[in-house]
């Protein structure tokens, strides 16, 4: 059976004006921003792990789920990227370094990968070239590095995950 998509990433030069304009032109509702933080992500730009901030927000609305991601670094995400369409993301998948060698055995290669303390892949991307000019971003079912856009803990969701979103009581 196929993977689902669920989440589609847009790379924007400026996030608050970019969720004013999606929220006006869908009716979607964005989280608060958030940080993709990590001391972890290696890509083109710098091939060892090195710090990676980057600003970010879902809309509740999905899947997919849009996620608005600022212009950060000199790497997969940077202005260079140019603003648009930046990845298909497919989240909690069960084996992602497994996913990563049966894609470079099909030709892929990896460009951006946040790994844990431990040296495991926490998510990596294609390469954009690989596939007409979008990435694919396969995320590992655990924690992610993501907090508040000050830096304080983000909310966490019914498996205790950090998240953008509050828990919303029972209805």
């Amino acid at each position: 059976m196929p993977e689902l998509i669920h989440h589609i990433g847009f790379l924007v030069a400026d996030l608050e004006s970019a969720i004013g304009q999606w929220e006006k032109a869908t009716g979607y509702r964005f989280s608060d921003i958030g940080r993709y933080r990590t001391d972890t992500y290696a890509d083109d730009s710098v091939p060892h792990p090195h710090p990676h901030d980057a600003r970010i927000s879902f809309s509740k609305e999905g899947p997919p789920y849009i996620e608005l991601m600022e212009f950060h670094g000199e790497g997969t995400h940077s202005a260079s990227q140019g603003e648009g369409i930046h990845h298909l993301g497919f989240m909690d998948h069960p084996d992602v370094e497994g996913r990563r060698r049966d894609l470079e055995a099909a030709g892929m290669r990896c460009n951006g990968i946040a790994l844990d303390g431990d040296g495991k892949t926490l998510l990596w991307f294609t390469d954009r070239d690989d596939l007409h000019g979008v990435r694919l971003e396969f995320v590992s079912p655990v924690p992610q590095p993501i907090v508040r856009d000050d830096g304080s803990p983000a909310h966490r969701d019914g498996r205790g995950f950090p998240s953008l979103w509050p828990v919303e009581p029972p209805v």
